[in-house]
C-alpha cells in the first residue's frame, strides 16, 4: 500500500499540509489573548515576578531542531548514496529504497525547511519582543504560526523515519 503512495514528493505535502492547517487553526483559536509573553518575568502575575527568561528554553528548542535537521540531512544523503549505483541491476534493498525515495525526500526536505523557518522566526520574533517597550509584539497569529512550523517539522521528521522503517519489515 505505501509503495504506491510513495512515488511522488507531492504525497508528502498531501500528508503534511492538512496537519499544518489543523495545527495552526487549533493553536490560533485554543489559546486566548491578543499577545503572549516570551519571558515569564514580563507577566503581570505576581507569582511570576521572579521567573526567568525564555533564552534557556529557546536554546533547547533550537538544539532539538538542529538535531532533527542534521539527522534529516543524513537520511537524505543515505537515500542518495543507496540509489546512486553504477550496477546494472540494483540489489533488492536498493530497489525498495528507490521506490519510496520521493516521499522520503519530501518528508526530510520539509523537516529541514520547516525547522529552519521555526528557528529563524523564533529568533527574529524574540528579538522584536525584547526590544518592544510593552512586550506585546508576539501576537497570537505569530505564536500559532511559529509553533505550527516547529510541530510540522518534527512531524515530518518522525513520519520520514517511520516511512523509512517500512523497508525493514
Amino acid at each position: 500500500m505505501l509503495q504506491g503512495f510513495s512515488g511522488s514528493i507531492w504525497h508528502a505535502f498531501c500528508l503534511l499540509i492538512p496537519f499544518a492547517i489543523v495545527t495552526y487553526v487549533s493553536l490560533l483559536f485554543y489559546f486566548k489573548g491578543d499577545w503572549y509573553f516570551f519571558d515569564p518575568k514580563d507577566n503581570v502575575d505576581p507569582k511570576l515576578k521572579d521567573a526567568g527568561t525564555f533564552e534557556p528554553h529557546c536554546k533547547r528548542y533550537h538544539d532539538l531542531s538542529k538535531f532533527a535537521i542534521t539527522l534529516s540531512g543524513a537520511a537524505m544523503a543515505f537515500l542518495v548514496s543507496t540509489i546512486a549505483s553504477d550496477k546494472p541491476t540494483l540489489p533488492e534493498f536498493a530497489q525498495k529504497v528507490r521506490n519510496i525515495a520521493p516521499i522520503l525526500f519530501g518528508f526530510f526536505g520539509c523537516c529541514i525547511a520547516f525547522l529552519v523557518l521555526f528557528m529563524v522566526l523564533q529568533t527574529f520574533w524574540y528579538e522584536e519582543y525584547c526590544h518592544s517597550p510593552d512586550h506585546n509584539s508576539y501576537k497570537r497569529w505569530k505564536f500559532a504560526l511559529n509553533n505550527t512550523f516547529g510541530w510540522v517539522g518534527m512531524f515530518a521528521f518522525a513520519l520520514g523515519f517511520c516511512w523509512l522503517a517500512t523497508l525493514f519489515r
